[in-house]
């Protein structure tokens, strides 16, 4: 059974981000929240910055691929999720 990383109350990582409205992904606040804990890990050293940027990867295709995002939801999201890279990379020491 697969587990959440951020999201939801079992999460592997806490503290968890609030799951918000419907169960699921399904805000941008809720994205804000996981991207700003990826980027959070990584500079405690919780996790390299190689899996950081995998998990900002996985972020941005969950969000491109979920129908509880409208066209322009995502894309808001994902030029959010586009933000958070470069600040995982000015924080976390990208090569």
């Amino acid at each position: 059974m697969a587990r959440n990383v951020y999201l939801g109350r079992d999460c592997l990582s806490p503290p968890c981000v609030d799951d918000r409205g419907r169960r699921g992904l399904d805000r941008i606040s809720e994205v804000k929240d996981i991207a700003d804990r990826i980027i959070e890990d990584c500079e405690a050293g919780r996790i390299s910055y190689r899996t950081a940027m995998a998990r900002m990867n996985l972020l941005e295709l969950v969000v491109s691929r979920d129908s509880s995002f409208s066209v322009e939801q995502r894309l808001k999201a994902r030029r959010l999720i586009d933000r958070k890279r470069e600040e995982l990379m000015e924080k976390c020491g990208g090569e």
